[in-house]
């Protein structure tokens, strides 16, 4: 296992990229498919702005923090923080021809990740610490 990096960032959307370009930087070292890459930064990128939204309102007075590394041909993605239970796996892909008829604008974060990753992993514990992990294969 090869530890890629870490960072730690302020619960703030005006650092989403620092988090794109850090996990660019480290996924550039191993992977060379662009498109790969592109998956894999859009959906820490949307981990990350459900995380500032909808666990912190946007207060940036709290830290989450990014970790990567390769194991057994895997690029993974740890983001750990606290705050409340929110397990993305116990959402619904929503219906697609509804949601465009509809003109809805959001919402597709957790629908990307699921497609884009190929593991999403939730832990919660009890003093509301969380770690979100993606996994994409190469």
């Amino acid at each position: 296992m090869e530890n890629t990096g870490k960072i730690s960032i302020s619960s703030s959307t005006k650092n989403l990229k620092q988090v794109r370009n850090f996990i660019a930087d480290s996924a550039k070292e191993y992977l060379t498919d662009s498109n790969v890459i592109n998956q894999i930064i859009l959906s820490v990128d949307e981990a990350c702005t459900n995380i500032i939204k909808h666990t912190y309102n946007f207060d940036e007075n709290h830290i989450i923090d990014i970790e990567n590394k390769i194991k057994n041909n895997q690029f993974i993605v740890k983001i750990s923080y606290n705050g409340g239970e929110f397990d993305p796996n116990k959402r619904s892909l929503p219906d697609m021809k509804e949601y465009f008829a509809k003109y809805k604008v959001g919402g597709l974060g957790i629908p990307l990740m699921k497609i884009f990753m190929d593991k999403i992993e939730y832990m919660h514990s009890v003093n509301n610490f969380n770690e979100l992990i993606l996994v994409k294969n190469f």
